[in-house]
């Protein structure tokens, strides 16, 4: 069965430029929600309570440096996997056996996890899960432009964009009322297990590029040639020059994600110290479910008019100005009503964001062979804003407390969207 996504009864005749296997969106969703239920989860809820076991003095400084190294991992690991994607020729396609090889890293290290009892076991397992985490997100993210046709990326990005906050809230409440070891274990469980439709998933057309990535590769088919380990780091570089367009829309990634982060890094204290509610973590938890709600109404919605119009540009600033508005409203009006509000609106910027500017970023690729690297570099912009936020935060909170927090959220979010106007080859 296919979608159309068309008004009216469907064609007649299979129209393979306007149609997108329904079968192959539902595994394409299980796997990023794989992804990031695992990541997220852990991040949130277990590993936190790891550390404050081993060493419940240092927790907080244990936490922020084993994330930073897990986010530095993760710049690393998304080009290069990409990369790797881009020139791997096999049975499985290009894609597949990297969702499947991270899928299987990822897992094992969640089911490490609860047997470490240092600090630096902690660590290590945690680069393993978010590096893994992310070359499997290349992976991923280079099968859309690999198979899903333009006008169709907006809605598909959309429902794949749905992964990240489903798998935050499925995951934390999954493993908030298990003991830490066990809530590992289905993660790590749950990683493999969702991710294996995708995986075994049999296509039986190529790509749009003409390549195959879901059927089989004849044993004797070409390879690709190899290359010498610098130039194969030589490869990693896009040049801001020669390819303007892609290096704004990295930038415009770089500075939305680092304005979301700032917004939710300190959540928990500004309700606690500024907002004064008397259970700031269920007033966490309840904002969450209105942001996530957002993300899932606007999203599709998004995904789907963009789609109509041929029209990218305007959702993206559309975006970032509604996230900006929330973000200024926290910072004006610290009450609970307006931090109510203030979620939900939050929550639909960012979800447009995430179905739109994804169907962006695949018509400003450089080149089709290396598509999965260069969508690692989008990825690693966006874990380098991670990487970045606590410092930026820490700084900004010590100068101007929580309104200035979430003023500089506010500006870099209009940063963000306005960073893509100068993009030509995208309306």
């Amino acid at each position: 069965m296919e979608i159309s996504y068309k008004q009216g009864s469907a064609p007649a005749r299979p129209a393979p430029a306007d149609t997108v296997p329904r079968h192959w969106i539902i595994a394409y969703f299980l796997a990023t929600l794989a992804m990031w239920a695992g990541l997220l989860a852990a991040a949130q809820i277990l590993l936190p309570a790891q550390l404050a076991a081993l060493d419940p003095s240092r927790q907080v400084w244990h936490l922020g440096l084993i994330t930073a190294l897990g986010a530095g991992a993760a710049i690393v690991s998304s080009p290069v996997a990409g990369a790797l994607s881009d020139r791997t020729a096999s049975r499985l396609g290009r894609r597949r056996p990297w969702v499947l090889g991270s899928a299987l890293v990822c897992s094992a290290a969640l089911f490490a996890l609860p047997f470490q009892t240092s600090v630096a076991g902690v660590g290590v397992c945690w680069v393993l899960v978010h590096g893994a985490a992310n070359a499997m997100c290349a992976a991923l993210c280079a099968a859309i432009p690999d198979r899903v046709p333009v006008a169709r990326r907006g809605l598909v990005s959309g429902i794949a964009g749905l992964a990240m906050p489903v798998g935050l809230v499925v995951g934390t409440m999954l493993v908030s009322a298990i003991p830490t070891w066990a809530g590992y274990a289905l993660m790590g469980g749950l990683t493999i297990t969702l991710a294996l439709p995708y995986v075994l998933l049999q296509e039986h057309s190529p790509g749009l590029d003409g390549r195959l990535d879901g059927p089989a590769l004849p044993a004797s088919g070409p390879r690709p040639p190899r290359r010498s380990p610098k130039a194969f780091a030589a490869g990693l570089y896009v040049s801001p020059r020669r390819h303007p367009d892609f290096a704004w829309t990295l930038s415009g990634r770089f500075l939305t994600q680092l304005s979301i982060s700032l917004a939710t890094l300190y959540l928990l204290y500004f309700l606690r110290d500024e907002v004064r509610v008397d259970d700031p973590a269920g007033g966490v938890a309840l904002l969450s479910l209105l942001y996530t709600a957002g993300v899932v109404a606007a999203s599709l919605l998004a995904g789907r008019r963009s789609d109509r119009t041929g029209r990218r540009k305007p959702f993206v600033i559309v975006a970032s100005l509604l996230m900006a508005g929330s973000l200024t409203c926290m910072a004006l009006v610290p009450l609970w009503p307006a931090a109510l509000a203030s979620a939900a609106v939050l929550g639909a910027g960012h979800g447009v964001y995430l179905a739109i500017d994804q169907a962006l970023v695949t018509e400003v690729l450089p080149r089709d062979r290396d598509r999965a690297k260069d969508l690692g570099l989008i990825t690693a912009a966006g874990s380098g804003a991670v990487a970045a936020a606590p410092l930026v935060a820490a700084g900004t909170l010590l100068a101007g407390g929580f309104s200035a927090l979430f003023t500089a959220g506010a500006g870099l979010a209009v940063a963000g969207g306005l960073a893509i106007r100068p993009v030509r080859s995208v309306r």
